[in-house]
C-alpha cells in the first residue's frame, strides 16, 4: 500500500462506518439529528480521503 493511499483508505473506512451506524441509529432509535450528523460525518470522512490523495499525487507529479 502506498503511502498516499494511507489516509485515503483509513478515512474512507470509517466514513463507511459512519454511514453504516447512522442507518442503523435510524431503524432502532429513530432520532433523525443524530443519525443525519453521523451521515454528513461519514460522507465528509470519505470525500477528504479522496481530496488528500490528489493533492498527494498533485504534489508528488509537481516534485519530480
Amino acid at each position: 500500500m502506498t503511502k498516499e493511499n494511507k489516509l485515503f483508505w483509513i478515512l474512507g473506512i470509517i466514513g463507511i462506518a459512519n454511514i453504516i451506524i447512522s442507518i442503523v441509529l435510524l431503524a432502532t432509535i429513530n432520532n433523525t439529528l443524530i443519525s443525519l450528523m453521523l451521515f454528513a460525518s461519514g460522507v465528509f470522512l470519505i470525500i477528504g480521503g479522496i481530496a488528500d490523495r490528489k493533492e498527494k499525487e498533485k504534489r508528488r507529479h509537481r516534485d519530480s
